[in-house]
């Protein structure tokens, strides 16, 4: 873990564009949450951010406890919030 004890150390340690693994921990209708490495804070996979075709049903969820890629899109300042993606063209445009 990091030693990152504020949003904005956490907002310089993860990288716009950086592609990270991160293991799903809840399912929720409009999304998943996703612990990332080296950090306490979780990031939200948002449907639209799933697929780059198509629409993602919660039936379609990677598993709770299951790795995943994701990339950092951005970060939303009200709640702190992690904003994730896993559409196949995000994370071959990643770094």
């Amino acid at each position: 873990m990091i030693n990152a004890h504020s949003w904005e150390e956490i907002k310089d340690y993860l990288k716009l564009g950086s592609k990270l693994t991160g293991v799903v921990t809840k399912h929720f209708p409009f999304g998943i949450f996703v612990a990332l490495p080296g950090i306490k804070f979780t990031g939200l996979v948002e449907i639209p951010d799933f697929k780059d075709e198509g629409y993602m049903t919660p039936s379609e969820y990677p598993p709770v406890g299951s790795s995943v890629d994701i990339v950092v899109l951005g970060f939303k300042e009200t709640g702190q919030q992690i904003r994730l993606g896993m559409k196949p063209s995000q994370l071959n445009q990643s770094k």
